[in-house]
């Protein structure tokens, strides 16, 4: 009988030693966790998720594009959404975000209550990588084409041109809503190379850009100006879109 209640009592001290050290493992990982959280405040770097979820899923612009290369208008429209851009671009960033929501609003001014057609937009936009990319997948311009002007001297803004009617826009981010110290801190950081303390600043006050350009109205950011013509010269049609006004082969 002894020689069973020692055996219960080992069997007992060794469950009790595993879940001593289960809780002290448990606490281990908290603590891991608390100093990082502590780390990253201590390093003024908040976790960079600029884009809420719900934003990813919202529709910028309904387009309609050839069906085909060489073959009419498809009649079935489709939505691209900011998720959409992010993807095609790279990564979320200020830029794609402010851009993406002023060439949204030209659209719009160009193309009221209607779907816009990517064949018929000429747009112009500055150097920015961002401002390109989201100026040619709104917009279906190319630089190849003639029809996506690259121009240095730019700023904050995009000029957009409907081509089939001739009406043009100019839109321009408002003085101000882009925090100022941006500009000099990422030049700055292309000169200091792997700087993770500046790039921490540069990433929070981006967010902080980011968030001011989602949460609020675009007409309140944004000036958009209706221009006599647009300023660039624009090369002829898209050679992909030259059949777009055809009838439809298939009858449709």
């Amino acid at each position: 009988m002894g020689t069973v209640k020692s055996e219960k009592l080992k069997v007992k001290s060794q469950k009790g030693t595993r879940s001593r050290l289960a809780v002290l493992g448990l606490c281990a990982m908290a603590g891991l966790m608390i100093a990082g959280m502590a780390w990253r405040a201590t390093e003024g770097r908040p976790a960079y998720d600029p884009v809420p979820k719900a934003a990813l899923a919202r529709v910028l612009v309904r387009v309609l594009d050839t069906e085909s290369s060489l073959g009419p208008m498809s009649k079935t429209p489709q939505t691209v959404t900011l998720g959409d851009l992010i993807r095609f671009h790279g990564h979320p960033c200020d830029g794609l975000v402010a851009a993406a929501e002023g060439i949204t609003l030209g659209l719009k001014a160009l193309f009221p209550d209607e779907i816009v057609d990517r064949t018929d937009v000429a747009a112009a936009t500055n150097a920015s990588p961002c401002y390109s990319d989201v100026a040619a997948y709104l917009t279906g311009s190319r630089t190849i084409y003639g029809t996506l002007v690259i121009d240095k001297t730019l700023g904050d803004e995009w000029f957009l041109l409907r081509r089939s009617t001739g009406r043009a826009v100019r839109v321009r981010l408002r003085p101000g809503v882009k925090p100022a110290e941006i500009p000099a801190m990422e030049k700055a950081l292309r000169a200091e190379g792997c700087d993770r303390p500046l790039i921490s600043r540069l990433q929070a006050l981006q967010m902080e850009f980011i968030h001011r350009l989602l949460a609020s109205p675009p007409k309140s950011l944004y000036d958009v100006d209706v221009l006599p013509a647009f300023p660039y010269a624009v090369a002829g049609e898209r050679p992909d879109a030259a059949k777009a006004r055809c009838d439809d082969p298939h009858g449709h």
